[in-house]
């Protein structure tokens, strides 16, 4: 990644990095000259990673729940020193229309989404000192209201709320609203309800939602650069950073894998 020397050094918690940004985010870290500690529930595909990527630490864990939470942000600050960026990646999503909402779908949907970003950002920022952020990936559904989206989309809006409230209990530390378009290759639509990706992708079209795909390479060294500036400069405050496709792009919706 071009803007290197600016995380060189740096102490980099990645949560949610089994697999697609998180992933990604993960190696351009490491090449970028970071310490970098990985989490996710799939300790395998952890070690995996750190093997790909020539280094990192792997400390595997649910960050939904507290204890986990808790030894997931020890381990790091073990192995590291401390922390100086928490990305908190985590995400899930399933389709289902609102009259037929699922209880369990929408509790596992915000325990992942909300509860594990909360868990998570409260065991990170006693360890970081005035300079450290940590950065949530929200969405751009928040502002797009998809069709048979909303549990998940509802748990964006709901992330975002609490990164607006951290910043008024802890000004102190820096907390980043991350809004993310639509990326490729990642594991997301494999669970979010094969039997209706088909009528979703149709509906965001009829609602002019914007087709385009950004590659998760190009996501997550983009998003490092923006966030080594922001930690070069502990004095300037970064809320909010906006990554999506380019209009231009000969995308559509309908275009998308569903398994991407």
């Amino acid at each position: 990644m071009s803007n290197s020397n600016g995380l060189k050094g740096k102490r980099i918690l990645v949560v949610g990095a089994s697999s697609g940004i998180g992933a990604a985010i993960a190696k351009a870290g490491v090449a970028s000259g970071a310490a970098v500690a990985v989490s996710a529930r799939r300790e395998n595909m952890l070690n995996e990673l750190v093997a790909a990527a020539g280094g990192g630490h792997v400390v595997a864990g649910d960050a939904s729940n507290a204890d986990d939470a808790k030894r997931i942000v020890e381990g790091a600050v073990e192995a590291m020193g401390g922390l100086d960026l928490v990305v908190y990646v985590a995400g899930y999503g399933v389709l289902q229309p609102l009259a037929k909402s699922d209880v369990d779908v929408w509790t596992a949907i915000y325990k992942v989404n909300v509860i594990g970003a909360n868990l998570i950002a409260g065991e990170a920022v006693p360890h970081m000192n005035r300079s450290g952020i940590v950065a949530f990936v929200s969405s751009r559904t928040v502002e797009d209201a998809n069709a048979l989206f909303s549990s998940y989309s509802a748990s964006k809006a709901a992330l975002d709320q609490c990164i607006r409230t951290w910043r008024v209990e802890h000004p102190e530390r820096r907390f980043v609203r991350v809004v993310m378009g639509n990326c490729a290759p990642t594991e997301f639509a494999n669970h979010m309800n094969a039997e209706l990706i088909g009528d979703a992708l149709e509906t965001w079209v009829k609602q002019g939602i914007p087709g385009g795909i950004m590659q998760v390479d190009d996501v997550a060294d983009a998003l490092l650069e923006s966030l080594a500036v922001a930690l070069s400069h502990p004095d300037i405050d970064l809320p909010e950073l906006k990554m999506d496709a380019r209009l231009d792009q000969d995308i559509a919706l309908t275009d998308l894998d569903p398994g991407n």
